[in-house]
C-alpha cells in the first residue's frame, strides 16, 4: 500500500488486538497468583485494593495522566498519536476487568500453582507486547512517555525504561506500608516479571518469524 501506516492494515489491527487482550490476561492471572504483578501494574495493582475502583479503571486512570504528560514533556502536541493511546488506554482498562472475570474463579491453592500461575503469566504478557509493538499501530500509554522521556533526555529506551519500572515499583512498595503497614501487591512476582518479560519478548522477536510477513517496512 501507499503509506506505511496502511500496510498490512488488517493483520496488523488483529495482531494489536490479540496483542492488548494477552498482555492484560497476563495481567490479571498475575494478580491471582498474588505473588506480585508486573511492574506497570504494581501502582493499580496495590490502590485497587483499598480504593472503591476496578483494577483496570485505576490503570484507565493512571494511564491518562501519562497520556497527558507527553505533551508537556516534549512541548509538542502530537493529536493523532495521543487520541490513539487515550483509546488503547480505555481498551487495556476494560480487557483488564474483564480478564479478572474470567479468572474470578481461580484461586492458587498452592505456592506452587502460584508460581506456575506466574511464570504462565509472564509468557503469556510478553506474548502479548510482542505482539502490540509489533503491529505498529498504536503504543500503551507507559511505552508513550518512556519513548518521550528516551527521546528529551537523549538516553536509551531500555535505560529510561528500567528507571520508569524501579520508580513505579518504588511508588508501588511506599503506597502499600503507608496504606496497609506490610507489603501488598509487590514481591517476588514483580521481580521475576521485571528480569524476565523482557527476555521472551526476545525469544519471540528470534523465533516467531511467522509474523515477519506483516513487518512495517520504514
Amino acid at each position: 500500500m501507499g503509506s506505511v501506516h496502511n500496510q498490512h492494515f488488517k493483520p496488523r489491527l488483529a495482531m494489536f488486538a490479540v496483542g492488548i487482550f494477552l498482555m492484560t490476561f497476563g495481567i490479571a492471572l498475575s494478580c491471582k497468583a498474588d505473588l506480585g504483578t508486573s511492574p506497570i501494574s504494581s501502582v493499580p495493582w496495590v490502590m485497587s485494593m483499598f480504593l472503591p475502583f476496578s483494577l483496570g479503571d485505576i490503570t484507565i486512570m493512571m494511564n491518562i495522566v501519562m497520556i497527558l504528560a507527553q505533551p508537556l514533556i516534549l512541548r509538542a502536541l502530537y493529536v493523532r498519536e495521543l487520541v490513539g493511546q487515550l483509546l488503547t488506554t480505555l481498551a487495556f482498562g476494560c480487557s483488564i476487568d474483564f480478564s479478572m472475570g474470567l479468572l474470578d474463579w481461580f484461586i492458587p491453592g498452592s505456592a506452587l500453582e502460584q508460581w506456575l500461575a506466574c511464570l504462565l503469566s509472564i509468557v503469556v504478557l510478553a506474548l502479548g507486547v510482542f505482539l502490540e509493538v509489533r503491529a505498529k499501530i498504536f503504543l500503551v500509554a507507559g511505552e508513550g512517555v518512556v519513548s518521550v522521556l528516551a527521546f528529551v533526555t537523549q538516553k536509551k529506551f531500555s535505560l529510561i525504561k528500567n528507571c520508569f519500572d524501579i520508580s513505579l515499583v518504588t511508588l508501588a512498595i511506599i503506597i502499600s506500608w503507608v496504606e496497609f503497614g506490610t507489603l501488598q501487591g509487590v514481591g517476588a512476582g514483580t521481580v521475576v516479571a521485571a528480569v524476565l518479560v523482557g527476555r521472551f519478548v526476545h525469544l519471540y522477536e528470534s523465533r516467531l518469524s511467522f509474523f515477519d510477513r506483516w513487518k512495517v517496512e520504514a
